[in-house]
């Protein structure tokens, strides 16, 4: 599976259990489901942009060049 495959999957499985956990334990504030929607999507977020792929090994560089 590719890593940004997998990096999506994660961050939506984290939106679907934080927004779980919010119904589970009853919330029904429109502010409190604002702070669950904040932490549903801010640590996806930051953790997307400091999540980088590693860099192409020379394995990987000589495996393209010959496809």
């Amino acid at each position: 599976m590719s890593s940004e495959k997998y990096k999506t999957q994660l961050f939506v499985a984290w939106a679907v259990v934080v927004c779980l956990v919010a119904l589970a334990i009853g919330i029904n504030s429109v502010s409190n489901w604002m702070i669950v929607a904040s932490l549903a999507v801010v640590p996806p977020l930051v953790a997307r942009s400091f999540w980088r792929a590693p860099p192409q090994t020379i394995s990987e560089s000589i495996r393209d060049a010959r496809r």
